[in-house]
């Protein structure tokens, strides 16, 4: 969540007139509901996977054997974007929410991959896998970004 802020925190100093991180903005035990007005930004677990070590992943890794324990994190961004009641979108309205909404997509991205890059998101020793940054469908007033990562965590002892 804090890397997501930080990456939305830094479209303002880049993009005048756009904005940054919403004020909602909340871990959810599940997919989010996408109550976007006000906007939001939640980020959660899809499940944890077993997933064989290979060459061709983020870190560069390979002739690894073994399984890994692999997350699926999930960020999103949804923004309100504006309507008329029954008329069809005005273009530069419309245009000016494509612009806040691509440039949250974008941030994301670009911000949290320099984050794992250096080390100061995950570990640089970790699996870290892009599942990719996708479009939400614009519905109900709502419109926003995915971003999905595949990421490798440590289980914990016990004695059995």
């Amino acid at each position: 969540m804090a890397a997501c802020v930080e990456a939305l925190d830094s479209i303002p100093g880049s993009v005048q007139g756009l904005g940054g991180a919403p004020e909602r903005r909340f871990i959810s035990p599940g997919q989010s509901a996408d109550d976007c007005c006000p906007d939001q930004l939640t980020v959660w677990s899809n499940g944890l996977v077993p997933s064989p070590r290979s060459p061709g992943n983020f870190t560069g890794k390979s002739g690894v054997e073994g399984q890994i324990i692999a997350a699926s994190l999930t960020a999103r961004i949804v923004r309100c974007l504006h309507q008329n009641e029954g008329e069809a979108p005005v273009p530069s309205v419309a245009q000016a929410d494509a612009e806040q909404v691509n440039a949250d997509g974008w941030a994301l991205w670009n911000h949290v991959f320099n984050l794992i890059c250096s080390g100061d998101l995950f570990s640089l020793c970790g699996e870290v896998f892009w599942q990719g940054l996708r479009s939400v469908t614009s519905q109900g007033g709502c419109g926003g970004y995915t971003l999905s990562l595949l990421v490798e965590i440590d289980g914990y002892e016990e004695t059995l």
